[in-house]
């Protein structure tokens, strides 16, 4: 008996430490951010910084929402960076960004580049039309010749938009695309598809809440990170899995929408047309 103690007092301590060090792993994940007191983030589109005097207003799509909750999970400030995706690789290697947000909608068509790893973040959304509900637009082949407006960041809306034969307009930040819209100057405005509901649960967007049918391919937002650093992948995937089980792609495009309900209240020079 008197040997038998010790020796599961050292079978508990090599679990200690073997718990120890799975938590240390888990928590260098980005251990870049943590030596430099910040966290950088590269963005597809970074929209031009407004002219001095003029209103802050929301960005297009969750980018920027993404990166903040990733700051604060990290306990950081952070900072944007626009990176191209045939940069990614490069920047990362450097050190010079953390994290990059892209699309991956066509994985095959869009290989990773060597040394780039892709995590997913659970956030996918197509674009959604936005349109007066007295109006009898409702396929996308309705869209032809007719002016349809969105965020210069929300490429992919413009690329379905121009498929349409439709006259693309962008703006920009999303709120003006969508004054445009409710003032009349613009027949179609486009949205990610997971924002939309919860815009359109504003009174004031019941009578914008017609749509046209589902079109185009859902676009996937995905981390890159450097593929060796298999400790920030863990520790962002566990971030990810935490993220859904506690309801952020519910939360963060409802903010969104909140938000841009908002500016679009406080843009918007003239009454609605028609009443």
């Amino acid at each position: 008996m008197t040997r038998r103690f010790p020796l599961a007092l050292l079978a508990a301590g090599l679990v200690a430490c073997v718990t120890a060090a799975a938590g240390t792993a888990a928590a260098d994940g980005l251990a870049s951010a943590r030596q430099r007191g910040e966290l950088v983030v590269g963005v597809p589109y970074l929209a031009p910084a407004p002219v001095a005097g003029a209103k802050i207003r929301t960005p297009d799509g969750l980018d920027i929402a993404m990166a903040e909750k990733l700051a604060q999970d990290l306990g950081l400030p952070f900072s944007l960076r626009q990176v191209a995706p045939a940069d990614a690789a490069r920047l990362l290697a450097a050190g010079d960004v953390d994290v990059v947000l892209a699309d991956r909608s066509q994985p095959a068509a869009n290989p990773l580049p060597a040394g780039v790893a892709a995590l997913p973040t659970g956030y996918a959304a197509r674009p959604k039309a936005v349109i007066r509900s007295d109006t009898a637009m409702r396929q996308p082949s309705d869209a032809r010749g007719r002016s349809v407006c969105m965020a210069e960041a929300a490429v992919g809306a413009q690329a379905l938009a121009q498929g349409w034969g439709a006259v693309v307009r962008t703006y920009r930040v999303p709120s003006d695309a969508l004054v445009a819209v409710r003032e009349g100057s613009c027949d179609i405005g486009l949205v990610d598809d997971a924002v939309w509901e919860p815009l359109m649960r504003f009174p004031e967007w019941k009578k914008f809440s017609a749509t046209l049918a589902a079109d185009g391919a859902r676009h996937e937002r995905v981390w890159l990170l450097p593929a060796a650093d298999t400790a920030a992948q863990a520790w962002l995937g566990e971030r990810m899995r935490e993220w859904s089980r506690a309801g952020a792609w519910k939360a963060l495009p409802a903010k969104w929408a909140r938000d841009v309900a908002f500016d679009v209240y406080l843009d918007q020079e003239v009454a609605d047309c028609h009443g």
